[in-house]
């Protein structure tokens, strides 16, 4: 049965026609029941009630806030307070978070709209953002059992990026948690040219943890520290001040203090995660989950092409690129001697014999390029359409103004405005090779399997008889 239908004392106590009859029982009856310091409170302590979930727990269990902690008012139980909060940690349902909400009349209207928002207009993308979840739900909520955080914040991504590890804002939040970059760096994940942790799955999800749990010590209230994720501590804390409360729900009424997207915010994440929680409840029948993702982390003392690691682990380009969503380019970063890559699972063994036996050509290829009288690095990288970046990368120590002609710089085999191999600056399909001491003509075209004829028409000008090693000469591209 979803969270919403739940009949709690609170709805009880709420009920005009039965609340003086309610209060007069609990005056009349109430010490004869609750013990010690609760048995002589006034009906106003019953403001502080909250139910506990019930998913977990063998009974009902109401608790108050006390000065000195929880305390619990079900007689039958006499333990201290301690013990009480310990237990009601074991025991605390998992979706803590989203049965919160049944207790407040404002949030239930809020989020009631934005559950037909879902469940109507938005149906067929909420249910790409439910297939999707299948991939990360099962990871993502270890994480956060690891962190101690309560298991409903597995579906914050479900609002923040439909579960997109590419997903990208207009404010240029990036990843499954639409971290800024400010905010990522703050919390460990690294951002530059080669990699873009905020689009991994699993450390993005533990900066993720990691800044939800300072929020919520911030500000004592999931609400608000949602919220804040949202739309930032400093904004939240004017709010709190100009609007002289701290509930979240009273707060987010008004026009004045928070922007539409944050005070919808916390609606939106628990109307996806009530549906999330029981799709089937609200008519998502025929939802097909995506497969969980499964790898194995190797670790490799050498940087790789990407197309080489999927060689080696017996699988495609495609599937290292989807455990792998943090590498923007076509290789590990060449300046980092160990990086750790995820590989599908049980291929580890295979990986590193294939990684390990390997020259280091086959592991990193790259195109030697002879400099030429007047080139500079600028114009190379303009002319083969590759990034400046990644020529310095490949190019350790290179000094821009200091290219001899003659000497060899190499360049990524992968032209960056195409995504193909790189070709001639006369864009025929071709790709350059330095000679080496004992090559010929002919014995280049045995090696790379070419037609003799092509291989001299590409390099009409070269005398086969008279090959220099450190020559560029052209070799045809083939698909």
């Amino acid at each position: 049965m979803p969270i919403r239908n739940k009949v709690t004392l609170l709805d009880i106590v709420d009920n005009p026609l039965i609340r003086i009859p309610v209060f007069l029982v609990f005056i009349l009856i109430g010490p004869l029941f609750l013990p010690g310091k609760v048995a002589a409170d006034t009906p106003e302590g019953l403001e502080g009630f909250s139910p506990f979930p019930p998913a977990q727990s063998a009974g009902e269990f109401f608790f108050r806030e006390e000065d000195q902690g929880m305390v619990c008012l079900n007689n039958e139980i006499s333990q201290d307070e301690d013990t009480v909060i310990s237990s009601m940690e074991q025991q605390r349902s998992e979706y803590v978070i989203l049965a919160s909400y049944s207790q407040n009349v404002l949030a239930r209207s809020s989020i009631e709209r934005q559950i037909a928002l879902y469940t109507t207009r938005r149906r067929k993308t909420f249910a790409k953002w439910l297939e999707r979840s299948g991939r990360y739900l099962p990871l993502i909520r270890d994480i956060l059992k690891e962190e101690g955080l309560p298991e409903d914040l597995t579906f914050l991504p479900l609002i923040e990026s439909g579960y997109n590890t590419a997903a990208r804002s207009h404010a240029r939040a990036v990843g499954p948690w639409q971290f800024i970059s400010a905010t990522a760096k703050r919390y460990g994940l690294k951002i530059n040219y080669w990699v873009d942790e905020r689009r991994d799955p699993v450390k993005s999800t533990r900066a993720a943890a990691r800044y939800l749990s300072s929020l919520y010590d911030q500000f004592d209230s999931w609400p608000l520290a949602l919220a804040a994720y949202n739309a930032g501590e400093g904004r939240v804390r004017r709010a709190i001040r100009r609007s002289r409360t701290d509930d979240y729900w009273k707060i987010a009424r008004s026009h004045y203090y928070l922007k539409r997207e944050t005070r919808n915010y916390v609606s939106k994440f628990i109307a996806a995660g009530t549906i999330a929680s029981d799709p089937e409840a609200y008519g998502f029948n025929d939802i097909d989950y995506h497969r969980p993702i499964s790898f194995e982390a190797v670790t490799i003392n050498h940087p790789a092409s990407l197309s080489f690691i999927a060689r080696c682990a017996a699988t495609s380009l495609k599937v290292i690129r989807g455990l792998n969503p943090e590498l923007k380019r076509w290789c590990t970063p060449p300046n980092l001697r160990t990086y750790t890559v995820r590989i599908p699972k049980g291929m580890g063994e295979v990986f590193r014999r294939c990684f390990e036996n390997a020259s280091a050509r086959d592991r990193m290829p790259r195109i030697p390029y002879v400099i030429r009288q007047g080139d500079t690095i600028s114009e190379i990288a303009e002319r083969y359409g590759v990034p400046q970046k990644e020529v310095y990368a490949l190019n350790k120590g290179i000094s821009p103004r200091r290219l001899r002609p003659g000497s060899m710089i190499y360049l990524p085999p992968v032209n960056a405005k195409r995504g193909r191999v790189i070709s001639r600056p006369n864009r025929s399909r071709s790709v350059p090779y330095v000679v080496q001491a004992g090559d010929t003509l002919y014995d280049i075209a045995g090696k790379y399997r070419v037609s003799r004829r092509k291989l001299y028409a590409l390099n009409s000008g070269v005398d086969p008889r008279r090959l220099r090693p450190g020559e560029l000469i052209y070799l045809p591209y083939r698909d």
